[in-house]
């Protein structure tokens, strides 16, 4: 045999991350220091996460709040228009809205400005329906005359029977009944 696979001395590599230093492999999992900054990362993950699925369904504000009650004159007088019609239509998928013009000069801010367009709201639900695009009316308004609207009836929020809530700028006339 060879003397050299008989001999008991055999010479190894030195161990380059002897048990008890700083670069053993496991000394990071029992830093209490880098569990704590582990922790804070997934509470945040945890808590963006639950932000951005839980923000589409929170409660919004309700646009009735801080307007003021009028009645069918009061929102002729203030904003130029009657509301002669809220009917669904389409089978149910459009709501149409019809404002007969008593002042062209107040109607215009009415059609025109995105800010104070008509906004229906289901008195039963509180569901809000708004015009998702400008009105198809460009021209000079006439008075006496009946402009529409057409809305999405988003969820069916308003049946025939129901009453709404129309909200324009900082008015609001309540329980129209909705026709069919």
């Amino acid at each position: 045999m060879c003397p050299d696979l008989q001999s008991p001395t055999h010479v190894s590599a030195p161990d380059p991350f002897p048990s008890g230093t700083d670069e053993d492999t496991t000394a990071g999992v029992n830093d209490p220091l880098l569990r704590r900054r582990r922790w804070l990362v997934l509470g945040l993950v945890v808590l963006v996460t639950l932000v951005l699925v839980w923000a589409p369904w929170r409660g919004r504000a309700d646009v009735r709040d801080g307007t003021t009650v009028v009645d069918g004159a009061g929102l002729s007088a203030r904003h130029g228009i009657d509301v002669d019609l809220v009917a669904v239509t389409a089978a149910g998928g459009l709501v149409e809205l019809r404002l007969r013009v008593t002042d062209p000069d107040k109607a215009g801010a009415v059609i025109h400005d995105a800010h104070q367009r008509p906004v229906l709201v289901a008195e039963d639900t509180g569901q809000t329906l708004a015009m998702a695009a400008p009105p198809h009316h460009k021209g000079a308004l006439e008075a006496g005359r009946e402009y529409y609207f057409l809305l999405a009836n988003a969820h069916n929020a308003l049946r025939r029977g129901s009453e709404v809530t129309v909200v324009v700028d900082d008015v609001r006339l309540e329980h129209v009944e909705v026709e069919g």
